[in-house]
């Protein structure tokens, strides 16, 4: 479990071996590494003499933070990502229409197009495909394959209210079910239970349990997006000898 505690992955307490196995793999795979510089770095050590370190926590440690400079990512490979983990064309997503926060802020939408050069997409209501809408990187989230987990009993999500194509605020109430799809050994969460915020029973005021396809659940923005100002420059500033 050294992987999974180092680097935060998200995975649920009872999850079976082959589980994490497939967390694990999916969480390497989307790590960018900067091959020349590892490789220097390795290199530089043999140079001067250093003792390359044996196996082990300290040396899991330094292998995955030796090719952190210290420097934040400049906007280059911020849009490399961001187009990298673009959702494609004819994608199903949620997307944010308004400028408000509001439930129901975010639709159902389908990407027609994703521009690298501005990071923005131009999407369609699945409600009202007559016309296309121009949204930013971060006014779109892809959809959920029901493989990730992540949504444990007690998170905040946003989810499609049964029977609209709108987003809603919600808190899953149940304990996901993990269950293996025919012909395949990656366990899958079907559906999600939750409880809608501003959904009383106008008789008994008790808030109903829903389900819904984990498809149509995303988690809040706040834990989707990563904000740029999160990458600090760790490098000091260079300081001037000369008045002003």
């Amino acid at each position: 479990m050294s992987y999974i505690d180092h680097h935060g992955v998200s995975v649920r307490p009872e999850a079976p071996p082959s589980e994490l196995a497939v967390a694990v793999a999916r969480h390497f795979e989307s790590m960018e590494v900067d091959e020349e510089a590892v490789i220097g770095g390795f290199l530089s050590r043999l140079d001067s003499g250093q003792e390359v370190q044996p196996a082990g926590p300290a040396a899991d440690y330094a292998r995955s933070t030796a090719f952190f400079d210290g420097t934040a990512p400049d906007d280059a490979v911020r849009k490399r990502r961001r187009s990298k983990n673009a959702a494609r064309p004819g994608e199903q997503v949620a997307a944010k229409v308004t400028r408000t926060d509001e439930n129901g802020s975010w639709i159902l939408a389908r990407v027609q197009r994703f521009y690298a050069d501005t990071d923005t997409y131009d999407v369609q209501d699945e409600d009202d495909t007559s016309k296309l809408i121009r949204l930013p990187w971060n006014h779109v989230m892809t959809l959920s394959t029901g493989a990730e987990g992540g949504f444990n009993k007690g998170t905040r999500v946003m989810a499609i209210f049964p029977e609209t194509t709108s987003f809603y605020s919600a808190v899953v109430s149940k304990q996901p079910v993990w269950k293996l799809q025919s012909n395949s050994s990656t366990p899958i969460v079907k559906e999600l239970i939750l409880k809608f915020e501003d959904d009383e029973d106008d008789n008994t005021s008790r808030t109903p349990h829903r389900r819904v396809p984990s498809r149509f659940v995303i988690p809040v923005p706040s834990r989707y997006f990563h904000d740029d100002d999160d990458d600090v420059d760790l490098k000091p500033p260079t300081t001037s000898t000369g008045g002003i």
